[in-house]
């Protein structure tokens, strides 16, 4: 339930609480869409009915009942206009402006999934697509796989680094070799470009090539990048993409490793770095 608070039309503001979550909006007049997510927090686009007059609001909200009096004073924030409404024409123009400033000053950038990690999984199942294998992307799953394809599995990590081969394995299953289906790594190299692919793009082609697109948007919302967010179109020049066949001799600390096939008791998780530098690759 909306209501409308005091001010000036074009500084018009609500506050609500519908379906467990509360918050503030304010309109829109372009169509602009924003869907993003920051801890206990979302900031995104809503359409609401106004005695049959459709509007479409920028809307600031939480459902974190115990952090309500501290998400209100981000609210107030929010909805302020500033002077002769200058803070309300930045805000409107430009939300994500403000959605990061936020985001910088309370440190969620280790909660975040960074896009082209995703994209480059994204960009592997296309290519093994491509070669007319069956594979489904599993990684968002948490599973010890990125990408689950006819008679192979595959693990993908993604860098920015234009030189450096380190990639990080976090965790004793994710190198965890099956006797009957290989495995291979793929390490990819990404510079951000004007020009290149988002993972918006990718699943537009995905999905041009019969893969289903709840079961995209699904994964997709798992990592955090829902449809509409600022990092599912930010495009990246893939460099360099090298696969790696994980067998006896690559380096890895799988259970096998110890006595007995079974890691140590009192060992919760292991993680470690592999410098492929010093592998034989396959162009991938």
């Amino acid at each position: 339930m909306l209501s409308v608070t005091a001010g000036q039309a074009e500084n018009e503001a609500w506050v609500f609480r519908e379906d467990g979550r509360f918050g503030v909006a304010v309109p829109l007049v372009t169509n602009l869409r924003v869907q993003e997510f920051f801890a206990g927090a979302k900031l995104g686009t809503v359409e609401r009915d106004f005695g049959g007059h459709v509007r479409t609001l920028l809307r600031l909200d939480s459902g974190c009942e115990a952090l309500r009096n501290e998400f209100a004073v981000v609210c107030a924030q929010f909805i302020d206009p500033g002077i002769d409404g200058q803070e309300r024409v930045a805000l409107t123009a430009n939300p994500l402006e403000w959605w990061n400033r936020w985001r910088q000053l309370l440190g969620n950038s280790n909660r975040d999934r960074r896009a082209y990690s995703s994209l480059g999984e994204l960009l592997a199942l296309e290519r093994l697509r491509s070669q007319g294998i069956d594979a489904r992307w599993i990684g968002p799953l948490q599973g010890s796989v990125d990408i689950e394809a006819t008679g192979a599995s595959y693990e993908v990590k993604s860098t920015l680094s234009r030189y450096g081969s380190v990639v990080h394995i976090a965790g004793q299953f994710q190198l965890n070799r099956s006797k009957h289906v290989p495995l291979h790594l793929i390490h990819q190299r990404f510079e951000p470009s004007t020009v290149g692919d988002s993972i918006d793009s990718v699943i537009r082609r995905l999905i041009e090539c019969g893969m289903a697109v709840e079961e995209l948007e699904s994964s997709l919302a798992r990592d955090g990048l829902h449809a509409g967010g600022a990092a599912r179109a930010e495009t990246y020049r893939l460099l360099e993409s090298t696969v790696y066949a994980v067998n006896d001799e690559f380096p890895g600390i799988t259970p096998s490793s110890f006595s007995g096939g079974v890691v140590p008791a009192g060992i919760l998780s292991i993680e470690y770095d592999v410098d492929l530098s010093a592998l034989h690759g396959q162009p991938f």
